[in-house]
């Protein structure tokens, strides 16, 4: 059944302003940008007092929907859920839209799957203005948004279909990450001696540059489209994998236009160069595929293994040093150049291959849980472009 769509500025305030008879001495709840989650949850709130923070944050209520409007955090999918904040009222960056249902018209949740959606996504980054690197979505953009309007008792209905559905793909998320947990620990048993919250201890020592060739994916990304070849970007390199979603693609005519610059190979290792700065996983097997901007990719020269080399790169005292050569205000970014003056230990190249070995073991035993991954994956998003 095909539902009357409507502006959003129809059945939601954009950026509600703090009431005037507010008591200021009353505590709100802060949410900075990086206390708001890619899947949507509030990870970390601060206790304030309202008159501290009224001047220079963003105001809104529980109730509401927040949504970052800047590059890359909108395409990434930072936004929070409704009624997750302890306090009635809240502050938060200046980076966030909010977005405040009329109750009588529009389900908050139902709401927030719409803007979480991939497809809105899609249109907001179509619609996004600004200088590189700081380019925004409008409120006019929002406000002028047209969205399904079932009747309300439908609305939470499909919201609460997509609840469990979202449920289901997180569990198994969460036993992939489970994995790459017992990975990285396996890794710090083998290789802890190296590295520690101090430094490095005795080791051969090498540059990034001497270990790895690279390719700079950093251009501009091609035109996306429906089918063709498949995009990875940024948001799609988690700390250790590669996540499926969200699905993007280039069209197929466009593809030996854009490898001039040359072909990732794989188990290629995926560096992020800005904005989740240092995410880094290993490249996946695919007859072709696209590698988008604020990407590069490094390629051993044969003194380390690809598996070594990706988990010393997420070591803390390792993310460290990439964070201080890191530059930027609003949106922290790593030159290749820098990147490249990082000097990592190098262990033994034969205990580098047990390692490598066991990580393979491990991720043999998780292919179950990642193809049963992206199934969900196929299945929440089918019942999100149905929705919407």
């Amino acid at each position: 059944m095909s539902w009357p769509l409507v502006k959003l500025a129809e059945v939601a305030t954009i950026n509600p302003r703090l009431p005037k008879d507010v008591d200021e001495a009353q505590e709100v709840s802060f949410v900075a940008m990086a206390s708001a989650s890619e899947e949507g949850s509030l990870l970390a709130e601060e206790s304030r007092v309202l008159a501290e923070t009224r001047k220079g944050f963003t105001y809104f209520e529980k109730g509401d929907v927040l949504l970052a409007k800047i590059t890359p955090c909108f395409e990434n999918g930072k936004c929070l859920r409704p009624n997750q904040i302890r306090s009635q009222i809240g502050f938060g960056s200046t980076e966030f839209h909010v977005l405040r249902v009329d109750p009588e018209k529009l389900d908050s949740q139902y709401l927030f799957y719409m803007v979480w959606s991939d497809k809105f996504r899609w249109l907001g980054e179509s619609s996004m203005s600004g200088a590189a690197g700081q380019k925004r979505v409008s409120a006019d953009f929002l406000r002028g948004f047209e969205i399904p309007l079932p009747p309300l008792a439908e609305q939470k209905r499909i919201a609460a279909i997509l609840d469990k559905a979202d449920a289901i793909r997180r569990k198994r998320q969460q036993a992939i990450q489970l994995a790459d947990e017992f990975l990285r620990a396996v890794f710090l048993d083998m290789f802890g001696e190296y590295v520690t919250a101090d430094g490095y201890a005795e080791a051969d020592k090498a540059k990034i540059r001497d270990l790895v060739d690279y390719i700079d994916y950093r251009g501009k990304t091609p035109t996306k489209s429906e089918s063709g070849i498949p995009l990875i970007t940024a948001k799609n390199v988690k700390k250790g994998f590669v996540d499926v979603e969200p699905r993007e693609y280039i069209p197929a005519e466009n593809y030996e236009a854009w490898m001039t610059r040359g072909l990732p190979q794989e188990n290629d290792i995926l560096f992020t160069t800005e904005a989740p700065l240092g995410n880094v996983a290993l490249l996946g097997k695919y007859e072709k595929v696209v590698v988008g901007q604020r990407l590069i990719a490094l390629r051993s020269k044969g003194r380390v293994t690809h598996e070594f080399l990706m988990h010393l790169l997420l070591d803390p005292f390792v993310q460290g040093l990439i964070m201080n050569r890191s530059s930027g205000s609003t949106v922290k970014g790593i030159r290749t150049k820098e990147l490249y003056e990082i000097e990592l230990p190098i262990p033994d190249i034969d205990r580098q291959v047990e390692f490598s070995n066991i990580y393979w073991k491990i991720k043999s035993l998780t292919q179950n849980e990642f193809i049963s991954s992206g199934w969900n994956e196929d299945v929440f998003n089918s019942l999100s472009q149905r929705a919407f």
